[in-house]
C-alpha cells in the first residue's frame, strides 16, 4: 500500500511542478497561431479575400495538431 500512496504522492507533485514551471501563454505558438489566424480572418472580411471555411478549419486544425505534436511543455495561465 505505502508503494501506491508513494506513486500518487510523487504524480501531484510531478502535476505542481509543471504548473508552476510552465511557460506563460504568450509564448505558446499555438496561441500566436491563433492570432495570427483571427487577424487573418478580418482582413479577409475587409479587403473581401475570402477562403472557404472548410479550407480554413481543415488548416488551421493541421496546424494546431502539428504545433500540439512537438508541444512539450504545458501552458500557464
Amino acid at each position: 500500500m505505502s508503494d501506491v500512496n508513494s506513486a500518487i504522492a510523487a504524480a501531484a507533485s510531478d502535476a505542481l511542478v509543471s504548473q508552476v514551471t510552465g511557460k506563460k501563454f504568450y509564448l505558446s505558438k499555438t496561441f500566436w497561431v491563433n492570432v495570427v489566424c483571427a487577424a487573418a480572418l478580418g482582413l479577409q472580411m475587409r479587403y473581401g479575400f475570402v477562403i472557404g471555411a472548410e479550407l480554413q478549419a481543415l488548416a488551421l486544425t493541421a496546424i494546431n495538431l502539428g504545433l500540439r505534436k512537438i508541444t512539450n511543455q504545458p501552458v500557464t495561465w
